[in-house]
């Protein structure tokens, strides 16, 4: 065991001057690194946001958007491309911002910004208040501090103007949605109307009385039609009867049939009273009255009625047949007037229970639109009810909102670079680079070396062994060498490294290149 430690141990040695170039490559390169990035300060502000402080049960904001949502909506609208190229150049927050494009001014400023949301939900009432934290890493302290102001000012500012300008316009439009709404329903309401008063005979309301009273015109109609026919068959037998000597007996004008009965019944009285009577008296004036009347009638009827013409063979007609058929002739004439009348009122009549049915379909749709635009009017008017509830809410800051937890303050010391982690990590990726290439070396060589390789190699065992007899001079040429590379790497190295630095390009742009050419950054 102690033969293979010294082999080991000699080969340390011999190796040692390359081992010691990767530890000092990698130590310098890593300590320069961190020399030369520039110092970064990060300042940090978290926002929280908070439910409506009234309830929901009493008073419900119309702005319907979750915390998380609107949350995510903000950070959107703040970081945009032109605000953030805009706030860079404002607060002049990089060195060469001359020198950079509008391009690489913004990626600058996303690389720059950090912002992480914590909490909340999908669905509105449930999870966690929403946490929203902004970061910002720039070279100054103040720069990062005035930066994340204008961050949250923005946000906070952009969340009054989402809710209240939400609120706003969900008002307006109900506003103009009633309006509307208002002036269709008039407008059903006028052609209603209008419809009700060009088509007033002709109404679905009516139609019940409509066909009530066809029925009584048509039986009326029917019963005027019978008795004109029985009137003409009278005035013929009339006629008839006088024509052939005979006296009517019936059928008599209802006028003198009543003279008859009150002169019957007068000559009765006079049997029984005398003439002084008081009964005597008003009968006969009853009397005198009715003969007056038919005596009228009778003028009036000869003075109308045109004479026929009088043959050679006529014969002159007698005053009672003529009274007979005056009274026959005007009672037909008055049955022709009332028929035709009424046939000019059934007829309108059944025009009008014609078109009560589609008068009834028309109304109908009137009415049923008249019933949902009113049905839509009642619903605006409560969610303009609403609405109006929901803006004062966001107006007066009672709705949800963002509050500032946490402002944005100056820090004292910087985030980066950390030099004493990189000055230990860059020693630490030294030695074991060193020790890697040890070990590669080792697998990598497969000369025989010691006695157990001879043996292994041949397969015989040798008698004895002699190593390699160093002389003076090798010795101290060898020593020499390794001088030489010691100094070499203790001077030689960082002083390129330096070099390369100050006279070619600063260390961490050069890294930062090479990484983005090989797309690693």
């Amino acid at each position: 065991m102690s033969t293979h430690l010294r082999f080991y141990w000699h080969l340390l040695i011999r190796r040692m001057p390359v081992m010691a170039f990767l530890v000092v490559v990698t130590a310098a390169a890593g300590l320069f690194f961190a020399a030369g990035l520039p110092t970064t300060y990060v300042s940090q502000a978290r926002l929280l946001v908070q439910g409506q402080s009234i309830s929901e049960d009493l008073a419900t904001s119309t702005v319907q958007i979750e915390a998380l949502e609107e949350v995510q909506l903000l950070r959107e609208q703040v970081l945009t491309r032109a605000n953030m190229i805009e706030i860079a150049t404002r607060l002049n927050v990089f060195e060469d911002l001359a020198n950079m494009t509008p391009t690489q001014v913004y990626d600058n400023m996303r690389r720059a910004t950090t912002v992480n949301t914590q909490g909340g939900a999908t669905r509105r009432g449930g999870g966690s208040p929403v946490l929203l934290t902004f970061e910002f890493t720039a070279r100054e302290a103040q720069i990062a501090a005035d930066v994340l102001n204008e961050y949250v000012t923005q946000v906070l500012a952009a969340s009054v103007r989402l809710r209240t300008g939400q609120a706003g316009e969900t008002l307006s439009f109900f506003e103009q949605e009633v309006q509307r709404l208002g002036d269709a329903l008039e407008r059903r309401s006028t052609l209603i109307t209008e419809f009700q008063r060009e088509n007033a005979d002709a109404l679905p309301d009516d139609q019940d009385f409509r066909l009530q009273r066809q029925s009584l015109l048509q039986e009326r109609l029917a019963a005027a039609e019978r008795e004109r026919r029985e009137l003409i068959d009278t005035r013929e037998r009339t006629i008839q009867i006088f024509e052939t000597g005979t006296q009517p007996q019936v059928n008599l004008p209802p006028d003198q049939q009543l003279l008859q009965e009150l002169e019957a019944e007068l000559s009765e009285m006079l049997l029984v009273f005398s003439e002084t009577s008081t009964r005597v008296q008003i009968l006969q004036r009853r009397i005198d009255r009715l003969e007056e009347r038919i005596a009228l009638q009778a003028a009036g009827t000869t003075g109308t009625e045109e004479t026929p013409p009088e043959t050679e063979e006529s014969e002159p007609i007698d005053p009672l047949l003529a009274l007979q058929l005056a009274e026959i002739d005007t009672r037909i004439e008055a049955l022709d007037n009332a028929v035709v009348q009424t046939e000019q009122e059934l007829e309108t009549l059944n025009d009008a229970i014609a078109r009560s049915p589609l008068n009834a379909i028309q109304q109908q749709r009137l009415e049923r639109d008249y019933e949902n635009v009113q049905l839509q009017f009642e619903n605006a008017r409560r969610a303009l009810a609403q609405a109006s509830i929901g803006e004062r809410l966001e107006v007066g800051g009672r709705g949800q909102r963002i509050t500032l937890l946490e402002p944005p303050v100056v820090p004292s010391r910087p985030a980066s670079p950390n030099r004493r982690l990189f000055a230990v990590g860059s020693v630490g990726a030294g030695l074991a680079l060193a020790l890697a290439f040890f070990v590669l070396m080792e697998l990598l060589n497969r000369s025989v070396r010691r006695p157990t390789e001879l043996v292994k190699a041949l397969g015989v065992t040798p008698f004895a062994t002699l190593p390699n007899i160093e002389t003076a001079g090798s010795r101290l040429l060898r020593r020499s060498f390794m001088l030489v590379k010691l100094a070499v790497l203790v001077i030689g190295v960082p002083a390129a490294l330096w070099a390369v630095n100050e006279f070619y390009m600063p260390l961490d742009q050069l890294s930062e290149r090479l990484l983005t050419r090989f797309g690693l950054a």
